[in-house]
């Protein structure tokens, strides 16, 4: 049986679509999302299944015919990305759960478990010293980085230098005072708006190419 439908590690709708924040936040909010129907880098997942299909005797091509893949080779780069690199869809899993007939409890018990490792992770991550930077936004969706000068040392010098920038180009800009804080500038050099984020966001580091 299922965890009950809120505390369901594989319908867990209730994180932040990053695709939905304004384009300034999403560039900041690039980490990955278990909730946008990804399990990412699932290690005690992918384990596993990569246990119970060598279990059963099963190649990937084998696997792929009992997920229901007409494109086998399809079928097989989805499982060897998830053995491999612990990515794998909802649906994908559902379909695998299925095809090695898993116990769901097993396999709910590991999601959450790897949750747990990837959200002492992220806050770890969050929590590194980095150096402020800045971003321009030259048009939609290009974007440039940039170091902050070296004698720029403290918020407020780094907020009037990126206003400043921001005044002579007219662009928007924002100012990344660490991976935990971004500050939104207009085109006028005005300070718009904070954003702080925290380990309770559940998210880790990513690229992802739709």
């Amino acid at each position: 049986m299922l965890i009950p439908a809120k505390q369901n590690a594989l319908d867990d709708k209730t994180a932040v679509n990053p695709y939905c924040l304004p384009e300034a936040l999403r560039i900041f909010y690039c980490t990955a999302n278990i909730n946008l129907g990804v399990v990412e880098m699932a290690t005690n997942l992918a384990k596993y299944i990569k246990q119970e299909r060598v279990k059963q005797g099963l190649n990937y091509a084998e696997l792929s015919r009992l997920m229901g893949y007409k494109n086998i080779n399809r079928g097989m780069r989805r499982t060897i990305d998830l053995e491999r690199e612990g990515n794998v869809h909802s649906e994908i899993l559902r379909k695998i759960i299925c095809a090695l007939q898993l116990d769901e409890d097993i396999v709910n018990e590991l999601i959450l478990k790897d949750r747990e490792t990837y959200k002492a992770e992220y806050e770890r991550w969050l929590n590194e010293p980095v150096r402020m930077t800045y971003t321009i936004r030259v048009m939609p969706a290009v974007y440039l980085n940039y170091d902050l000068p070296s004698n720029t040392t403290n918020e407020e010098e780094a907020i009037e230098y990126v206003s400043f920038i921001a005044r002579e180009k007219r662009k928007l800009c924002w100012l990344n005072l660490s991976r935990k804080i971004m500050v939104f500038i207009n085109e006028l050099g005005e300070v718009t708006g904070m954003y702080k984020r925290d380990a309770s966001d559940n998210i880790m580091p990513y690229m992802l190419v739709r």
